[in-house]
């Protein structure tokens, strides 16, 4: 009875602190639990204390509203067992519940500005996404092979792909939030260029991009290639915020990545061209961490003082997007 005890504690434990995680300021969490339940701020009190459990159906409704998974409060009390949650977001034709987990990532950024230790760091096997969003038509591409991959079973063309407004304006806002991060690192796999040409080329092989959109796509990756090797030069943000560009010698199977800020530590897998699989384990967080900081370690810099290599490797990837 007393392990049955402990375990229970454990649970209830880990959901007070998901649930604080999502709402770190105190009075916006208990202004919003007491309005969601129906119930006194001096009941929510309690509930948070610990004094009286939550119910198993305000458990339901406060895991439906913000967000988290009860798979993930299991099993962080299991300590071989670290689950991830796949945010499935339609990004052809969101609905409100989209928007809403799009909105919800964009509000855990927004917390990177005050803090001056935040950090986001990735390991890329396609072009960095916080970057990327402010090119519409490399953008509208990835969002065509998501469509291509994970969309019916009808193949839809490049041109077919029309990314709605506010879709958009969500991309636009998580670009401004990524650049207040007080150091952003950024390694990108040595095929990374080379695998998007590839997709490119075999797309157009199959007549779903013409002749007149790779040209298209293929001014924009120049443009793209450019605006990237003054960013690398300077080293950081028109913000002024520190951003570092690696070249890795070993090649990715996916994307990985990290958001770091004293209310949050998050880690991303990329799945599915856009998905992310999220996870807000603390020992996934560190472990992603210090994965990317021993790839640092045997990568090449090309920004700030690495000048050599940084022409040489924009020099390659121009090459490369000229054989589209």
């Amino acid at each position: 009875m007393k392990d049955f005890n402990m375990k229970n504690d454990v649970l209830y434990e880990n959901l007070v602190m998901a649930i604080r995680e999502k709402y770190p300021e105190r009075g916006k969490l208990t202004n919003m639990l007491a309005d969601l339940l129906m119930i006194e701020k001096e009941a929510v009190y309690r509930r948070l204390r610990g004094d009286v459990p939550f119910t198993i159906f305000e458990i339901a409704a406060i895991a439906n509203k913000l967000d988290i998974s009860l798979d993930h409060i299991i099993g962080c009390s299991l300590k071989k067992s670290r689950p991830f949650q796949m945010k499935m977001v339609n990004f052809l034709h969101p609905r409100e519940e989209d928007y809403r987990m799009l909105e919800h990532f964009l509000d855990g950024l927004r917390y990177l500005r005050d803090d001056p230790n935040s950090e986001v760091g990735d390991a890329l096997n396609i072009l960095p996404q916080s970057i990327v969003l402010g090119y519409r038509n490399i953008y509208r591409f990835y969002l065509f092979k998501w469509m291509y991959q994970c969309g019916d079973p009808v193949p839809v063309k490049y041109s077919e792909i029309t990314p709605p407004d506010r879709l958009l304006m969500i991309n636009h806002e998580i670009v401004m939030e990524v650049r207040q991060a007080a150091n952003a690192y950024h390694i990108i796999d040595n095929m990374t260029f080379r695998y998007l040409v590839n997709d490119i080329k075999y797309f157009a092989s199959i007549y779903l991009i013409t002749d007149e959109e790779i040209e298209l796509l293929k001014r924009e990756l120049h443009k793209f290639l450019d605006d990237m090797e003054v960013l690398a030069a300077r080293g950081c943000w028109e913000e002024g915020k520190n951003v570092h560009f690696f070249v890795s010698s070993i090649n990715f199977e996916t994307s990985y990545s990290y958001v770091e800020t004293r209310n949050s530590h998050v880690t991303m897998l990329k799945s599915f061209t856009l998905n992310d699989a999220t996870s807000c384990d603390e020992e996934i967080f560190q472990r992603m961490k210090k994965w990317l900081q021993s790839l640092i370690r045997t990568s090449t810099l090309i920004s700030k003082s690495g000048e050599k290599d940084r022409i040489m490797f924009f020099e390659q990837q121009r090459k490369i997007v000229d054989t589209l």
